[in-house]
């Protein structure tokens, strides 16, 4: 049995590459691998070998990192982790991954995942070149495949087949989920202010006060999403004439990833920034309005047809086109479910490529 080795964002505590990381595993294993068979690089090894009763690797530690792409047969890389806009350091970290993996004959995989953006020539040449090379890639989305000017299979990201649990419902006693849930999840980022943070605080108090039973739910994805989450449950907190239907979930992280998914499609409206809090509500026909951080918020919100806005933009239309066309959203929401759930039967195809080989 070939022994396969697993490299990305993993370790953090953010919903959305964990649950990437949880989705591939699930995928490996009902194809015929063994968790025994299977390494994570991550940021905190013996975490992530406990939450997913594998192997793995400490991501800090170069020897162990080179040690774990001898002795494994497969490196499957999973997520955008092959972009510079968050800095150059970065990229080179998994392009060295790449490159050592392919000089010793390793297989190479790429599996949904996202290119770029770019920001120098050089980073988007030397992954270029690499690719040519590797053996099998499926991209998330069009835009991907753009990044690198290569023509490339484009499925989904894998996470639009995670299967949520809705058990934590009997732990969050204080929200009525057979209400109506408008969840909203931000991220730390250089693009969002102070004047955001107020501008969506007023449309979010609006939207509550003209509703008798709509509840409003903040989800911090990733730890260091908390803060700004603060300042917005502060903000709607100083506007809002029922207090009692908002609540800031900070034991997010307490759950476990299916539970975290639940949380997010139990949500009937989504407004968020990050990907994959945008992407699970879709995946269970919820529509959503994106607050576009970044080019793959961009691609996801295009391929559903949701509507969304960069920071620059005015809000005004755009949010009350969404609230005035809910129903048109959610049935573009149900229709991209569906063309996800097709989408990714091309990326199951390749893990029965790879099994076929052991």
């Amino acid at each position: 049995m070939r022994k396969i080795l697993i490299s990305g964002y993993l370790g953090y505590g953010n919903f959305g590459d964990e649950a990437l990381l949880h989705v591939l595993i699930k995928d490996l294993t009902e194809t015929g691998f063994k968790k025994q068979n299977i390494t994570v690089i991550s940021a905190t090894p013996e975490y992530t070998s406990q939450l997913f009763n594998t192997n793995a690797a400490n991501r800090w530690n170069f020897f162990e990192i080179l040690g774990a792409i001898i002795d494994h047969d497969v490196t499957v890389f999973l997520g955008g982790l092959f972009q510079d806009r968050t800095s150059f350091k970065s990229f080179l970290y998994y392009y060295f991954q790449l490159i050592t993996s392919l000089l010793l004959k390793k297989e190479v995989i790429f599996y949904g995942s996202g290119f770029g953006p770019f920001t120098s020539k050089t980073s988007k040449d030397l992954l270029s070149d690499a690719l040519k090379t590797v053996n099998l890639i499926t991209v998330r989305d069009e835009t991907s495949a753009n990044a690198v000017g290569l023509s490339l299979p484009v499925t989904c990201d894998p996470v639009w087949s995670i299967e949520p649990d809705y058990s934590f419902q009997n732990e969050l006693i204080k929200v009525n989920w057979k209400l109506p849930i408008l969840g909203v999840a931000l991220r730390n980022d250089r693009a969002l202010r102070r004047h955001h943070i107020d501008a969506l605080a007023e449309r979010l108090s609006r939207i509550i006060a003209s509703t008798q039973d709509w509840q409003m739910v903040l989800i911090p994805c990733m730890h260091e999403d908390m803060p700004v989450l603060a300042e917005l449950e502060k903000a709607i907190t100083k506007r809002a004439h029922h207090p009692g239907r908002l609540l800031f979930i900070t034991n997010f992280s307490g759950f476990s990833i299916p539970q975290q998914a639940g949380i997010l499609s139990s949500c009937d409206v989504m407004v968020g920034m990050r990907y994959h809090s945008l992407l699970v509500p879709l995946a269970s026909g919820k529509p959503v309005f994106g607050l576009i951080y970044d080019q793959k918020v961009k691609s996801l919100l295009d391929f559903s047809e949701q509507v969304g806005i960069s920071f620059k933009d005015d809000m005004e239309k755009p949010w009350n086109y969404f609230w005035q066309n809910l129903e048109r959203s959610t049935a573009l929401a149900k229709i991209a479910q569906e063309k996800a759930f097709h989408l990714h039967k091309r990326n199951i195809e390749l893990l029965e490529i790879l099994a076929q080989k052991n």
